[in-house]
C-alpha cells in the first residue's frame, strides 16, 4: 500500500491488493461552472485533441486542492481567460490532464504501481475529446465502461465484496491506445 497522506494519497484494500490514489478538487464541477452540457458536447468537438493547448490553468472553482497538490489555500489559475470559449475549454482539459498526470507522476515516485491503463466512467467517460487528451498526456491505453454512471466503479467494488476472483467480471466497451510521442 502508499499511504502519503501530507501528499494527499490514500490506499484501499480490495481482497490481496491495493487501490492507491488522490482526489483533485479540478474536474467535471469546473466545467459545469463555465459551461452548460449541450455546451461542452458542441465545444468539445471543435477541439483538436492531438494538440497541445498553450494555455497553463489551475482550474478550481474555489481555493484549495487535495491532490497531486496538498494545499487548501491552493489559489484558481484561470488566466489568461480566453474570450474564445472553444479554447477557454481547449485550455481547461488540457489542464486538467497534464493535473491528472502528475498526480499518477507522484503515486509513482512514492512507490506505487506504474499506470498500465485507466479505466474512465462518469460523464467525461462520454466525451471523446476528453479522452484523447488524457490519452495524450498518460501514454497508456484508455477504457471506456459500458456505463457512463459515475457510480459505476463504485458499484462494481461493492458487488466484488471486496474479493476479486474470476467470477466478478467489469465489462469494458471502447479502447483508445495511445500513439508514440514525437
Amino acid at each position: 500500500s502508499t499511504q502519503a497522506a501530507k501528499y494527499g494519497v490514500y490506499s484501499h484494500r480490495l481482497g490481496n491488493l491495493w487501490l492507491t490514489g488522490g482526489a483533485s478538487n479540478t474536474g467535471g464541477a469546473v466545467l459545469k461552472h463555465f459551461f452548460t452540457t449541450e455546451e461542452l458536447v458542441a465545444l468539445s468537438k471543435q477541439i483538436n485533441p492531438h494538440l497541445a493547448s498553450p494555455l497553463d490553468y489551475y482550474p478550481l472553482i474555489q481555493p484549495g486542492d487535495r491532490f497531486p497538490v496538498n494545499d487548501p489555500n491552493l489559489a484558481p489559475r484561470l488566466t489568461p481567460h480566453c474570450e474564445d470559449r472553444v479554447e477557454f475549454l481547449h485550455g481547461l482539459l488540457e489542464s486538467m490532464a497534464r493535473i491528472e498526470a502528475r498526480g499518477y507522476e507522484l503515486l509513482n515516485s512514492l512507490g506505487a504501481t506504474p499506470l498500465q491503463q485507466v479505466y474512465t466512467a462518469g460523464g467525461g467517460a462520454k466525451n471523446l475529446t476528453w479522452t484523447h487528451i488524457r490519452q495524450r498526456h498518460l501514454q497508456v491505453p484508455m477504457k471506456s465502461s459500458l456505463s457512463t454512471q459515475a457510480a459505476y466503479g463504485t458499484a462494481c467494488l461493492a458487488g466484488s465484496g471486496g474479493i476479486i476472483n474470476s467470477k466478478f467480471k467489469i465489462q469494458k466497451s471502447d479502447s483508445l491506445t495511445p500513439k508514440k510521442m514525437g
